[in-house]
Formats: structure tokens, C-alpha cells, sequence
């Protein structure tokens, strides 16, 4: 096997292994994302009276926000005290967000208990579940009636969204848009071969009948399931467990660091971190290997400034600034900014191709044999390529940020940060400068002549490509 083959044909089985890995390592320590806020309400219908039971599953990072809502004295505890005042002050906005009318009349509801629990969650930090029991009295008992349930809490926020509707004795649901039986468990387990419920409202018709005739479903007891266990099966990953071990000791912090690079280099590989866009640039350019490193550095770059941007849009503004909302809008950022460069390079290297064979030569392989390849190197073009390709932050490296804030280890954690960005730019120097060194080898090929002639016109277009996949999986 000739030696360009070979190194390539490691370098794929290396990617393929790393990657791997990396899909075998979870990237989210909720099961729904650390940005997520869960909802869930059971509406159950009695004889006289109709009870709404609304539980709020909040990931690690909104609980943060909320946790720091409770302190309020600002001692890094939540008492007993603190959580009953927080619960006391939020339940009239989160019942305001919910709406439940009787045959299009408006139905008040009347608190009858609510509990809030802590739970531990990824990089030290906890996720957050608050359960709030309503009731309300009905006068509808004789003749069928319709209920009608919104919910507009949190609208704007990612996560499991679910709505049951259940019967008490001598009461049948007929036409209801919802189940009577949750997946859920009260979002306490999350079953990870189905798609993310999204259902805010129901509506559906309440016959009252005689108690213990056909058709009348029994009670529930739902008072018996412990709404406010933690989420089943919550995974967690070692980068976010090193920022949260009880005792630091130098060992166990050289051992973090490794990971945190190790990590890095493993996101690096993940999809749309920069590696296809740096090999797509540079192979088709006069990339050099001071290229191929100051590419890869520029993407670590703006990769840990937007973890340190989002950080403080968590920490500060989050009640302002939905910041898993901000994902979409920076991946499609990404793709537009990778767009515009593709294509101005695209069609400069059309143009340059179509001039250099506009007239004919009388030969044509060692003509294209000293013009290989043509595609100019800019500053520009590396400065957007690198900022465009690493915008998006790891949300892991996000949780990581934050956990060492809230367990006041700042420096330990800008340290992992460091790490993880290292581990990062390595992978994506190596790519660069992996493709430098292979188009030097192809080159001396006989027959690469006329491929690499189209070389920077067809990287062109895969780096056009790249930048419509992005914007296409930010979209959807």
C-alpha cells in the first residue's frame, strides 16, 4: 500500500474509533438536556370537584438560576425557610399560566399543597422538581360537560412536555385528546427509545354516571406515587464529575485535567466542530502547516468564548435570555457566516478555473501539474472559518463552568476549561495539518494532475455545504 493510502486509511479508522466513543459518552446529564424544563399536569375529574396535579422538572442549569432565587440570604444554603417563601412567591405566576375553563367558563383554582426537592445532578450541580396541587369545586353534576387545560408556562423552553386526563368514581371521559395514563411517571423516568412529548393543553367531555356502571373507570390513586423522585436513569460523564469530587487532591486533579482533554478532543470529532470545514479549506488552498494551526486555534478560541459568553448569559441573564434558545440562533450564525465564505471562495475558484482553461494547452498534465492548487490563503478567510466553526458551545463544557462557580472553584474549573480546549485544537491542528502533508503526497502521484486542478473549486463547495447542513440542523 502506497504511503498516502496508508496514512489515510488510518486516519480514518482512528475517527471512526474516537467517534465511537464519543457516541458511546453522554453529553447531558438530564436525561432531556441541561437546558430543560419539563412539565407535566394530571387533570382528574371527581364528582363535584376537578383537581389539577403540575409538577416542573427543571434540568441542572435553569435550576441553578432558580436556586440562586431561593437564597435569600445569600449563604450558599437553601433552608426549610427559603424554599417555603420561593414556593409561596412563584405559584400565583405559574397558576396565572394556566388555564382551565368548564364549558368556556373560567374554573379558579385553589392551592392544596405543593412541595419542592433537590436533586443531584451533573458537575456537582442539581436539577429541580416542584409539584403543586390545585382544586376546584364543580357544580356540573347531572349533565355532561367539557373541559378545557392550557398551560403557557415556560412556553419557550425545550423538554418533556405531558398532559393527562384521568376519572373519578362516577364520572366517564369521553373524547379526550389526551391518555389517562402518563409515560412519564410523573417525570420520573423518561423512556429514551421515544420522541420528547409535546403536549401543553387537552380538552375532552365529562359525563357524569351512576357510581359502578359499566364503563365508569376506577379511581386513581395517584397520592401514592412519589411525584418528586429524581429523574430515572439521569446520565452523567466524567469531564463534569471532575469539577465536583469532595476532596481535591493533586492527583485526583491531574486526573481531570487529562480527562477534560481527552474530552475535548473527543467533541472536537463530534458533528459540525470545525474538523470537515478546516480539511475542506485547506486541502484546497496553498495551506501550509502555520495554516493548518492558526485555524485550529482560532476555532478553540471562539469555542471557549462562547462558553464563557453563555455562562454569564446563564448566571446573569437567563430570566431575560432563554439561553438554550440561543443554540438555534449561534448554529444558524455559524452556518450563514460558513455559507458566505464558501461561497465567495467558490466562485473566485470558478472563475480562476474557467480562466485557466478558457484557452488550450498543448500540455495539459504539466500544465496542471504547476498550478496546483491556486486557491489563495487569506487571514480573513481563516479568521471567519475558525469563529464560525467553533460559536457553539459544549454544553458539557457549560455545565462544567458553571458547577465550579457554584462550588467556588473557579480556578480548578477555568483550568478543566483550558484542558478541554487544548484537547480540542489538538485534534483540529492534526486534521490540518494531516491534509497538508497528504496533498503533498498526492501531488507526486501520477494521475492527481487534473483532480487537484479542481481541488479548490469542489472544497469550496463542500465548505458551501457544510454551511447550508448547519443552518439546516439548526432549523430543525
Amino acid at each position: 500500500m502506497k504511503p498516502a493510502l496508508r496514512a489515510a486509511a488510518c486516519l480514518m479508522t482512528a475517527g471512526l474509533l474516537l467517534n465511537g466513543l464519543w457516541a458511546a459518552s453522554p453529553a447531558a446529564a438530564h436525561p432531556m438536556g441541561n437546558f430543560s424544563i419539563c412539565r407535566y399536569a394530571r387533570i382528574r375529574v371527581d364528582r363535584g370537584s376537578i383537581s389539577v396535579r403540575y409538577i416542573l422538572d427543571m434540568a441542572e442549569i435553569p435550576a441553578l438560576s432558580e436556586k440562586r432565587a431561593m437564597d435569600a440570604d445569600r449563604d450558599g444554603k437553601i433552608s426549610r425557610a427559603e424554599t417555603g417563601d420561593y414556593l409561596a412567591a412563584i405559584t400565583p405566576g405559574l397558576c396565572a399560566g394556566l388555564s382551565l375553563a368548564v364549558n368556556g367558563s373560567p374554573v379558579p383554582l385553589r392551592q392544596a399543597g405543593g412541595h419542592i426537592r433537590l436533586a443531584p445532578g451533573a458537575g456537582g450541580l442539581e436539577t429541580l422538581k416542584i409539584r403543586l396541587d390545585w382544586n376546584a369545586p364543580l357544580r356540573q353534576n347531572r349533565h355532561p360537560f367539557t373541559v378545557d387545560y392550557q398551560d403557557r408556562n415556560y412556553a419557550a423552553r425545550t423538554g418533556w412536555k405531558e398532559v393527562v386526563a384521568s376519572a373519578g368514581e362516577g364520572i366517564e371521559i369521553r373524547n379526550s385528546s389526551v391518555p389517562s395514563e402518563d409515560i412519564s411517571r410523573e417525570l420520573s423516568l423518561y423512556p429514551p427509545d421515544k420522541i420528547p412529548l409535546q403536549v401543553s393543553g387537552a380538552r375532552f367531555s365529562a359525563i357524569p354516571v351512576r357510581a359502578g356502571s359499566p364503563g365508569t373507570p376506577s379511581p386513581r390513586r395517584t397520592e401514592a406515587r412519589d411525584a418528586l423522585q429524581p429523574s430515572a436513569s439521569t446520565p452523567r460523564d466524567a469531564f463534569t464529575r471532575a469539577v465536583a469530587h469532595g476532596t481535591l487532591t493533586p492527583g485526583l486533579m491531574a486526573a481531570g485535567l487529562l480527562i477534560a482533554f481527552l474530552f475535548g478532543a473527543l467533541h472536537a470529532l463530534s458533528p459540525g466542530h470545525g474538523k470537515a470545514m478546516v480539511a475542506a479549506y485547506l486541502v484546497g488552498s496553498r495551506g501550509t502547516a502555520r495554516h493548518a494551526v492558526f485555524l485550529g486555534l482560532v476555532v478553540t478560541v471562539s469555542h471557549t468564548a462562547g462558553v464563557f459568553l453563555l455562562g454569564l448569559v446563564t448566571l446573569f441573564a437567563s430570566r431575560h435570555v432563554v439561553p438554550d434558545r440561543l443554540y438555534p440562533v449561534l448554529n444558524i450564525g455559524s452556518g450563514l457566516a460558513v455559507c458566505a465564505v464558501g461561497a465567495r471562495l467558490l466562485y473566485n475558484r470558478a472563475c480562476h478555473f474557467r480562466d485557466e482553461h478558457s484557452h488550450l494547452h498543448p500540455h495539459p498534465l504539466e500544465h496542471s501539474h504547476s498550478h496546483i492548487p491556486k486557491g489563495p490563503v487569506t487571514a480573513g478567510a481563516l479568521l471567519a472559518l475558525g469563529v464560525s466553526g467553533g460559536m457553539v458551545p459544549c454544553p458539557s463544557a457549560l455545565v462544567v463552568l458553571l458547577s465550579a462557580v457554584a462550588l467556588h472553584r473557579i480556578a480548578y474549573g477555568l483550568a478543566l476549561i483550558a484542558a478541554f480546549s487544548l484537547g480540542l485544537a489538538s485534534v483540529l491542528v492534526a486534521v490540518g495539518l494531516a491534509v497538508v502533508s497528504a496533498r503533498g503526497w498526492i501531488s507526486r502521484l501520477p494521475a492527481s494532475g487534473p483532480v487537484l486542478e479542481r481541488l479548490p473549486v469542489a472544497s469550496a463547495a463542500l465548505i458551501t455545504l457544510i454551511g447550508i447542513g448547519l443552518i439546516l440542523r439548526a432549523v430543525t
